[in-house]
């Protein structure tokens, strides 16, 4: 038995990979074996582990002969298992911390009774008998009448997030259903002030807050109940959320100054720059925003920026200046920009309520249009907006964010039009970006820039990555980790990373240095030509070894072209890439049908040495 169920179970699991291998249809059979072969694989390695560990402690208990290396075996197995598996010192996973909020433990038991809602509904009990989302499981809750027929109300727990209104909307497709959880989504949503700002995870059971939680929030959230426990949880989340964090002062970016966006949040010291509560990926993109985007330049412009440049030490080749004028002139446009925001104040369609949709059926309606037809007219620039427009983009000592109040001194221009443009030079890059590009195509093939063209080019963009490091390591330092053991083993800096760099690799790289002597000891002994075999082997390891070396070029460098397939590199590759890759091929057709026939004798039983015997 103890044979025939590790067999059943190799001979089940490589005969269903067999057929995946061959049937699309059962691409799924394989997937599902494939994750029982991983548990198995799992245990083995369990198994495996504690086989180790007792032979080689059973070998130091009665101190056998190399009893030490047993000893020295077992203290670096049990190191790397431990710091393998408790992550010390490994820097979490970005992609799975929630940046820029705070957390605070409250389980749905302890939400107080003020944020309990609910809804009155006339539907059939029969919408709930299925599971409903798992991400509302805790709080949605529904009542039934006394037959068990009809729903009669519908209640939820906490402030209902967006996510949950829309999985719980497509969990049925009936518009009274909808329309109920539209009203209940509507009933169970924070106050206005607290509304984006404070939302409720279900999932880790705690209460977010987005930045610093402002007084006037936190006098909300406590007066939703006098109890300890709540009192205590918003005393954490206000602690937690308002953590100042500083940014030396020295070195700021030219002419830097905080958007007034996050004036709040962001204040200007003599000596650092201080920042209230954790720092999100967007507050982290407007304290980077501070360098000037590239902008459209006119012909005069661009001739000025070659001069400059070509004056330097190095000068310009004609490729590498009609590269730079064909860079400038392909930037964006003043037109394509006056497009956008003539497109951005079409009015748009708006959408219908679910309760509208079902109003419209119960009405008799039997056409149901989900939009609202557009009211109003675009409203193009007029000539006085787009002349101002152009007279910010080519004027290099005014800021592009200077547009927004020029284009509405000079006519209509819509919250819709300031979004379009704020999107569309966020979109183009900075100064230092677009120099750094043109460094890239300026060097591309044989060319070459002076030292003195590299740092004309290349100071604003040092500046900028400067500055984005220096803001990256604020937000690492303000956040709060809430899983502390979803970053990489092998992230740099953790003991995993450090055993395998200082201790794996050396090791493996002296086992190689000790086998190359091996290697070229016993090719001494073997490369003797005896025999015109041993002479072609002998011949082709020295063309190869000669060819890996700079000799190979300088011996044959002579050679004329119509004899350069026998200058020695040419050899080289010919045999490496003919005469090796056709042997390379025999040899793995031997291996793949002897891995064919060995498995097969495996999974029909013939051979079952791999059970720790050779008998049949």
């Amino acid at each position: 038995m103890k044979q025939l169920i590790p067999l059943l179970i190799a001979a089940t699991c490589g005969i269903v990979l067999i057929i995946t291998a061959f049937i699309p249809a059962t691409v799924t059979w394989g997937e599902v074996a494939a994750v029982w072969f991983d548990i198995l694989a799992a245990i083995a390695f369990v198994l495996g582990g504690a086989n180790l560990l007792k032979i080689h402690l059973q070998r130091i208990s009665e101190q056998e002969e190399g009893w030490a290396y047993s000893g020295i075996t077992v203290v670096t197995f049990l190191l790397t298992l431990i710091v393998g598996l408790l992550k010390w010192n490994v820097p979490p996973n970005l992609d799975q911390e929630f940046l820029g909020e705070t957390f605070v433990r409250v389980p749905v038991e302890q939400i107080p009774e003020s944020m309990h809602y609910s809804v009155p509904v006339d539907l059939p009990a029969e919408l709930v008998h299925h599971h409903l989302p798992l991400s509302s499981h805790r709080q949605f809750s529904v009542e039934i009448n006394e037959s068990g027929e009809r729903i009669t109300s519908i209640g939820f727990i906490g402030w209902m997030t967006a996510n949950q209104k829309r999985e719980l909307t497509q969990h049925h497709q009936r518009l009274d259903w909808q329309c109920a959880i539209d009203q209940l989504a509507e009933t169970a949503s924070p106050p206005p002030e607290l509304n984006g700002v404070v939302r409720y995870v279900p999932n880790h059971r705690s209460l977010s807050v987005d930045g610093p939680l402002a007084l006037e929030g936190e006098t909300l959230l406590r007066s939703q109940s006098e109890t300890a426990d709540w009192q205590k949880s918003i005393d954490q989340l206000a602690e937690k959320s308002r953590r100042i964090t500083q940014i030396p002062a020295a070195d700021l970016p030219e002419g830097f100054e905080i958007p007034e966006s996050i004036l709040d949040r962001v204040s200007l010291g003599t000596e650092t720059i201080d920042i209230s509560g954790p720092i999100s990926q967007s507050l982290k993109e407007e304290l980077i925003d501070v360098f000037p985007r590239s902008r459209p330049m006119t012909s005069e412009q661009i001739d000025e920026f070659i001069q400059q440049l070509a004056k330097l030490p190095g000068g310009l080749t004609e490729p590498q200046t009609a590269f730079v004028r064909n860079s400038l002139e392909g930037a964006w446009t003043a037109d394509q920009l006056i497009v956008v925001l003539n497109e951005a104040d079409t009015p748009q369609p708006g959408k219908k309520s679910y309760c509208d949709l079902l109003a419209e059926q119960l009405a008799g309606g039997t056409v149901l249009l989900e939009t609202i037809p557009p009211s109003g007219n675009a409203t193009p620039l007029n000539e006085e907006q787009i002349a101002a427009l152009k007279s910010v983009l080519f004027d290099p000592a005014r800021s592009l964010h200077e547009i927004s109040a020029a284009l509405s001194t000079a006519g209509h221009f819509s919250q819709a039009q300031q979004s379009a443009l704020d999107e569309f030079l966020g979109k183009q890059p900075t100064i230092g970006t677009r120099n750094r590009q043109l460094v890239v195509g300026l060097l591309s093939g044989d060319q070459q820039l002076s030292p003195e063209q590299l740092d004309f080019l290349l100071a604003s963009y040092r500046e900028e990555h400067n500055w984005r490091e220096r803001v990256h390591a604020a937000m690492l330092a303000a956040h709060v980790t809430k899983y502390p053991w979803s970053g990489e083993y092998v992230a740099v800096g953790s003991p995993f990373w450090w055993s395998y760099e200082y201790a794996f690799t050396p090791l493996t790289a002296t086992m190689f240095s000790l086998l190359a002597f091996f290697v070229a000891s016993a090719a001494f002994r073997a490369f003797r030509a005896k025999n015109l075999d041993a002479f072609l082997l002998l011949g082709t390891a020295f063309i190869i070894l000669l060819g890996r070396t700079s000799a190979a070029v300088i011996l044959t460098a002579g050679l004329p072209d119509s004899l350069a397939f026998l200058r020695i590199e040419n050899i080289t590759m010919f045999i490496m890439s003919v005469i090796n890759t056709a042997g390379n091929r025999a040899i793995m057709i031997g291996i793949s049908l002897g891995i064919v026939s060995t498995s097969l004798k495996v999974l029909l039983g013939v051979d079952r040495s791999y059970l720790g015997s050779g008998d049949d």
